[in-house]
């Protein structure tokens, strides 16, 4: 649910508004979460929950709160985390909308880490589809949450919290060499890749070393066995030349670690690597020696990666929450 938004906040946000990722993973001292319910005082359609959730995402992320909002059509279920004063003025707020009553506090804890943290404000519409083959949780619809809330309901709301917050992780995660198989074949596949993937990263380790060593011998070779005087474009362009190799090979390094993480989706990285390379190549272009149509390609090329990551990026944006 939304709070009115102090002044101060509003100036805050307009100075921070890019950073509120940021904001909402430093962590404070007295960082608490607290899970709350209470009933909505109307049917909400698709815009009054657009409006809850875009003024949420706005306040959370200029005072530091990170959280998830349930609505299951009748009850708002609300997990907020951030220091404590701040959510305990913030509650203060969300207890005055007079879009919901019977507010309820489900569990307060001091925490020492953020569940939600990258969330200014996680949302889910929850019916009973959702959670109709989850054990443990298939009742839900059928428990009556009004009024005092027993242990049994109040275990049962955290149960539900739990396993969306459990599900978009798992939504984030990707193993293109999951070892979670039963079929022990795949599994040993998937293991000896793994292996394979290990030893290359290994070598491309080694290989970044001898680069660094490389670029040492370069700017000794070009640069301070000669006269200052007699340094030209050619021999900066080496110099320049030798450091891009080496930040080219660290990328491919961390493409290589990619099949083997399963928190970043290797497209965007790969695309960005490939973007990089292709504008540090531009660095040491030698005009004079270098074709129009090259040049042309190369100006082309560069439009399309950027363009390219510029839509995974808005995707990935766009689905973050």
């Amino acid at each position: 649910m939304p709070s009115p938004v102090a002044s101060h906040c509003n100036c805050v946000c307009r100075v921070l508004s890019n950073s509120a990722r940021i904001i909402i993973t430093t962590e404070a001292f007295n960082v608490i979460q607290l899970t709350y319910i209470s009933t909505p005082t109307r049917s909400m359609s698709n815009d009054d929950l657009m409006d809850i959730l875009n003024n949420s995402r706005h306040n959370n992320a200029c005072l530091g709160v990170s959280g998830m909002l349930l609505y299951t059509g009748e009850a708002f279920i609300q997990v907020l985390e951030g220091e404590e004063k701040v959510i305990d003025e913030l509650v203060t707020d969300i207890k005055k909308d007079p879009r919901h009553k019977e507010f309820r506090i489900i569990e307060r804890k001091k925490i020492t880490a953020r569940e939600y943290a990258e969330w200014s404000m996680g949302f889910k519409r929850v019916d009973k589809d959702d959670l109709r083959l989850v054990p443990g949780l298939n009742k839900f619809f059928e428990t009556d949450l009004s009024g005092s809330l027993s242990a049994d309901k109040s275990d049962l709301i955290n149960k539900l919290t739990h396993h969306f917050l459990s599900e978009s992780k798992k939504k984030n995660i990707h193993d293109e060499l999951s070892l979670d198989q039963e079929d022990k074949f795949i599994y040993f596949l998937h293991a000896m890749i793994r292996f394979g993937v290990k030893t290359l990263a290994l070598l491309m380790m080694l290989t970044v070393l001898w680069c660094v060593f490389d670029v040492m011998v370069v700017i000794y070779q070009e640069i301070l066995i000669h006269p200052i005087n007699t340094l030209g474009k050619s021999e900066i362009l080496h110099v320049f030349g030798s450091f891009m190799i080496v930040l080219i090979a660290v990328e491919i390094f961390i493409n290589i670690t990619l099949y083997i993480r399963n928190d970043v989706i290797p497209v965007k990285m790969v695309v960005a690597t490939a973007l990089m390379a292709v504008a540090r190549k531009i660095i040491v272009f030698d005009f004079h020696d270098v074709s129009a149509m090259h040049v042309i390609g190369t100006g082309l090329l560069v439009i399309a990666l950027g363009g390219c990551y510029w839509l995974l990026e808005r995707e990935f944006k766009v689905h973050s929450d």
